[in-house]
């Protein structure tokens, strides 16, 4: 290695160590706050998810499951059914 690279090398880790450090300080000031809602106000506590929204795992989110073909068939049937009844209320027939 050369004189160039080292300098590099130690710019890289400085950066990586500042960043590092601004992350703890970000994740001690929401564990602050976090002690505060918790001795203060319980009730107001957010939940984890709200408080680190990077907690999320993105694809639990996309693999919430859809409602069964089943149930939308038989809401649609209803739908229908009851416009039945509704037409055949307004004209005067039916049940």
């Amino acid at each position: 290695m050369d004189f160039g690279e080292i300098m590099t090398q130690i710019n890289a880790n400085e950066k990586r160590r500042l960043e590092d450090l601004r992350a703890k300080a970000y994740m001690d000031h929401r564990l602050s706050e976090m002690v505060a809602f918790a001795f203060n106000d319980p009730a107001k506590m957010p939940k984890v998810e709200e408080a680190y929204p990077f907690v999320k795992d993105p694809v639990e989110e996309t693999t919430e499951p859809d409602e069964p073909d089943w149930k939308q068939d038989q809401a649609l049937l209803m739908q229908q059914a009851q416009r039945i009844r509704q037409f055949n209320k307004d004209k005067g027939g039916g049940s």
